[in-house]
């Protein structure tokens, strides 16, 4: 019942999508007047005020037409402006033959002033309430030195009373319906802002986010070239030494070609439609050796050693792109954060239906005052050890996208004894 009312409601005055405030405005007001006017017919019919109930006819089919002409034919401005020219005209002549100052009509005039501000643009305020207050002020100098025009057509003291206290009621009504818009309308247009602005924040805060990672994915592999190509440059070598690093290096560029294509194409599907999770079923390790073949160049200039020990069975569910990201960000800081020699171990482990990758390195470890803020924005950056600079921003990446897959990263440091990430995903789900 209530839902029917309200589909009712806005089919009369207009939906907020497609109606602007002003127009609603006048609907609502409109819809009430024709509701209204009919029960003060039948007040001013107990009242015996035969000529009001004549002029208030006139004035309902003038609200019914302007209503129609706005609603149904969209001339919001040509219906107001007849709308305000009729029952100015009404009360004009309700003042007269309803008793004048003792009348409601003044009480009216209020009501016709709030309405016109609230649907006539700011600029034409000042020009409306003049008019407005031209009338009254006119009005009441006729009447005051003109007092035989106008005459008390109460029959009884009640008569009165019934009609200042109906009339009231209804421009009461009137003005709470205006108010109650224009309040609601800037709490909406106040709430859209606030909406736009976070939105606008978080595109930012995607795009970047989306450089960030391509600036800690592309970092190691490039240096790793430069340091080939800076080798074959300044070093005589023989013949066999060359083959080995021209090798090293076309499978370096190819699997930097590769992941930029795969980065470039996932920031493409990301800014197109925003962030976007694909969950299927992975081999762990085969998406920890994808990663490798990256990371190991980057290990091996610093001579550390890469151990693997992952379970070729396990599968868990995850998203492909962000999964490597977030593996390939984690390796990547184990290696900067572990001293020349040193040695990283990569291995799994399975509990009660949950897949963990852990990442543990002996290198440097992470001070206890920045442990804390290890995953906040407002974490520094920190240089590797051999002077390897980041962007202060690849574990805040790992932990937004691991908690996108509904993964968990925690991580346990002792400073100078090494550090150990730990990432764990659902395993492999049936429904897949």
């Amino acid at each position: 019942m209530i839902e029917s009312i309200r589909r009712l409601h806005a089919k009369l005055i207009g939906s907020i999508a497609d109606t602007p405030l002003q127009t609603r405005i006048f609907h609502e007001v409109s819809v009430i007047a024709m509701i209204g006017l009919p029960l003060a017919l039948l007040v001013n019919g107990f009242i015996k005020v035969p000529l009001v109930n004549l002029a208030l006819s006139a004035t309902w089919i003038v609200i019914v037409a302007m209503y129609i002409n706005s609603r149904y034919y969209g001339r919001l401005q040509l219906s107001f402006i007849l709308f305000s020219v009729g029952t100015s005209v009404f009360m004009v002549f309700n003042y007269f033959i309803n008793s004048g100052i003792h009348g409601p009509t003044l009480i009216l005039y209020l009501l016709s002033l709030v309405f016109t501000l609230a649907v006539m643009p700011t600029r034409q305020y000042v020009f409306w309430m003049l008019i407005n207050v031209g009338i009254v002020v006119g009005l009441l100098l006729v009447e005051y030195y003109n007092t035989e025009l106008i005459e008390v057509t109460y029959a009884k003291r009640s008569d009165l009373f019934v009609d200042m206290a109906t009339t009231y009621i209804f421009v009461v009504a009137c003005i709470g319906v205006v108010l109650s818009y224009l309040i609601n309308s800037y709490q909406r247009e106040k709430n859209n802002a606030l909406k736009s602005s976070l939105a606008l924040k978080e595109a930012n805060d995607s795009k970047t986010r989306l450089l960030s990672i391509l600036s800690h994915d592309l970092r190691s592999p490039l240096n790793s070239i430069a340091i080939f190509l800076e080798t074959l440059n300044e070093h005589e070598l023989s013949a066999d030494e060359r083959r080995f690093l021209e090798s090293n290096l076309l499978n370096e560029t190819k699997n930097t070609q590769v992941m930029l294509h795969n980065l470039l194409n996932w920031t493409k599907s990301q800014m197109d439609g925003g962030i976007s999770v694909n969950m299927v079923n992975l081999n762990l390790s085969e998406v920890v050796s994808t990663c490798l073949l990256v990371q190991h160049a980057a290990a091996d200039i610093k001579n550390v050693v890469i151990r693997v020990n992952i379970d070729p069975e396990i599968e868990l569910s995850a998203d492909l792109d962000m999964l490597k990201l977030v593996i390939r960000n984690l390796i990547n800081n184990a290696i900067k954060f572990t001293l020349p020699g040193g040695e990283i171990q990569i291995y799994s482990s399975y509990d009660f239906g949950h897949v963990k990758l852990h990442i543990r390195d002996n290198g440097v470890g992470i001070p206890m005052a920045k442990q804390d803020d290890l995953f906040k924005m407002n974490a520094a950056s920190t240089y590797g050890t051999n002077n390897e600079k980041g962007v202060g921003l690849g574990l805040i990446l790992c932990k937004e996208y691991t908690e996108l897959q509904k993964g968990k990263i925690s991580f346990n440091s002792v400073p100078g004894n090494g550090t150990t990430f730990t990432l764990e995903f659902a395993a492999k789900s049936p429904n897949f």
